[in-house]
């Protein structure tokens, strides 16, 4: 499976459409001006379903709808049918899965989307030195836990005009209706479930593939219920010194802005003395890493005594 030849045997998606390559280039994607826009309209929301400050005149108007969330839907909904192809060329990539990581942080009718879109070419990306980062990523954010789910956010709130459904509807309206005969899109859970009985049969090969077995780490660990973190990362909740702003699982360990595969730099590195040789000063030093298993924050539809017992089955 190492080499290009057996890789064929998979579903392999169309090359990308070169315009379509460099609208994403183009796109203005920033996930900490996402997430901060967000969090002020989730705050006034909160506030009103509080009643907050009920005693005094309280008529402002809510806040702008987050700019950049509502771009990243407009942008995923028109690149749906190629979000495979995109997922397999060097720098959409990287943008594809920013695209993900802003969607799934405040969208759970974007993970239903991005999994109906990459369906039929999971073995494929999962062995593909590009597509295997995509994988992982669209694995780990859609069975997580929203920040705050938009789709919903003012609905129940009286005069709420739920600004957020009708920026989903607008987006994804087409793509939540599958083809034939107009059937919405099947649930989350049995999405989920598809994607992991997709890559199955497939299992011992990609145990062994330098890309697949992160793919394969990952959907384990979904049907485990658990995930690898650093020991160390600062726990969800605790506020960040820097900018005061809450830390949430979205802004460390799996979640976290940082691309995983980075691309190494090529250039030469100087060796390193080993640590407490000759008598040097190691306080200094990086600390160790360590790696402790914790449970799962899914999102409410993946809490199910069924997908559990569908997860089961499929260990």
């Amino acid at each position: 499976m190492g080499d290009e030849n057996t890789t064929e045997e998979y579903g392999r998606p169309r090359r990308p459409n070169p315009e379509t390559v460099s609208y994403l280039r183009g796109l203005p994607l920033e996930e900490t001006l996402a997430a901060e826009q967000a969090r002020t309209y989730i705050q006034y929301f909160q506030a009103e379903k509080k009643g907050y400050d009920k005693s005094k005149e309280h008529n402002d108007d809510p806040p702008e709808y987050p700019v950049l969330v509502s771009a990243t839907h407009a942008a995923l909904s028109s690149i749906y049918k190629e979000l495979a192809s995109l997922s397999c060329e060097e720098n959409s990539s990287t943008q594809i899965e920013t695209l993900v990581r802003i969607a799934c942080r405040y969208s759970n009718a974007a993970k239903r989307v991005v999994l109906a879109g990459m369906s039929g070419y999971w073995v494929f990306l999962s062995s593909h030195r590009f597509g295997s980062h995509v994988a992982q990523t669209v694995l780990r954010c859609v069975v997580a836990s929203c920040e705050a789910d938009l789709d919903v956010l003012g609905c129940d709130i009286e005069g709420g005009e739920g600004e957020g459904k009708m920026i989903i509807e607008e987006s994804y309206g087409s793509h939540l209706q599958s083809v034939n005969g107009g059937d919405e899109v099947p649930s989350l859970n049995s999405l989920l479930l598809q994607t992991l009985e997709e890559l199955k049969p497939f299992a011992a090969d990609l145990a062994v593939h330098v890309c697949g077995t992160h793919v394969l780490r990952t959907a384990l660990c979904i049907l485990a219920g658990v995930e690898f973190v650093d020991a160390y990362a600062p726990a969800s909740g605790a506020k960040n010194t820097q900018t005061n702003a809450i830390v949430t699982e979205w802004d460390n360990g799996p979640l976290a802005l940082t691309r995983r595969g980075k691309f190494k730099d090529k250039r030469k590195k100087k060796k390193k003395k080993p640590a407490g040789g000759g008598g040097d000063d190691v306080r200094g030093s990086s600390r160790q890493e360590v790696t402790v298993m914790k449970p799962f924050n899914m999102t409410s539809d993946l809490r199910s005594e069924e997908f559990r017992n569908e997860s089961n089955s499929l260990l």
